[in-house]
């Protein structure tokens, strides 16, 4: 059976069973009729929202793989949650940033992602940019740490239940489309846990940091466009 024969609702079914029964008045069948109309358009939104999401996840999750085949669970988690927190739990004050960033940027030796900004998650609310755009004279330190701040600004984030629930509707998908990735259950049940106790920031795996070294910070969309992309 087809999704979009799952999609629609069983007001259909019960549509037809009473506009062919002669007994119920004519004003309760259009009332009927009347009632199965709006459920057919909230259930086809519905169906469709369900849909564009798991599209949307699929192509984050095969985009994530296919660049990044050495990421572990933890590290496609890492994807999609900054898709919805952004960088404000990188950003203690300016001056610990600014520091950090310098001291980080001892240790870039070329590039660390395969495009110097990567769109985030499935909503691409946020984009990762590779600090060698730093250390190429790509982007001013100024400039950089300025559109970092701003990034910083105005993000509000789901609150962990919320994101708890939209992070087990990923990792179904992720189980459908990898379910070999290594540490999978070791990973999940981790992630699970953080989250049960209102926890929700990770490093990258150990693997992935081998193999990537990952140097990179977090931008506003926006924010890059109009700042960093016309730099790049």
């Amino acid at each position: 059976m087809s999704r979009e024969k799952n999609c629609l609702p069983a007001y259909l079914t019960i549509h037809k069973i009473v506009t062919a029964n002669p007994s119920i008045t004519r004003l309760l069948k259009n009332l009927v009729t009347f009632v199965v109309i709006l459920s057919v358009f909230a259930g086809s939104a519905g169906c469709e929202k369900r849909k564009n999401f798991e599209q949307r996840v699929t192509e984050g999750v095969l985009w994530q793989m296919s660049n990044y085949p050495e990421s572990q669970l933890v590290d496609v988690y890492k994807n999609f949650f900054h898709d919805k927190f952004g960088p404000g739990h990188m950003i203690p004050d300016s001056a610990s940033a600014g520091a950090y960033i310098r001291r980080e940027l001892h240790n870039v030796n070329g590039p660390s992602q395969v495009n110097r900004a990567e769109v985030t998650g499935w909503e691409g609310n946020f984009v990762r940019v590779d600090l060698v755009v730093l250390k190429e004279n790509l982007v001013s330190y100024p400039v950089f740490m300025e559109a970092f701040m701003e990034s910083a600004q105005g993000v509000v984030p789901p609150a962990v239940d919320e994101w708890r629930g939209e992070w087990r509707r990923i990792e179904r998908i992720i189980r459908r489309l990898y379910p070999y990735i290594p540490d999978l259950e070791r990973d999940s049940r981790f992630l699970d846990s953080l989250l049960s106790k209102g926890k929700y920031v990770v490093h990258h795996s150990e693997t992935y940091t081998q193999h990537y070294n990952p140097h990179y910070r977090l931008f506003k969309k926006q924010v890059f466009e109009t700042r960093l992309k016309p730099l790049l």
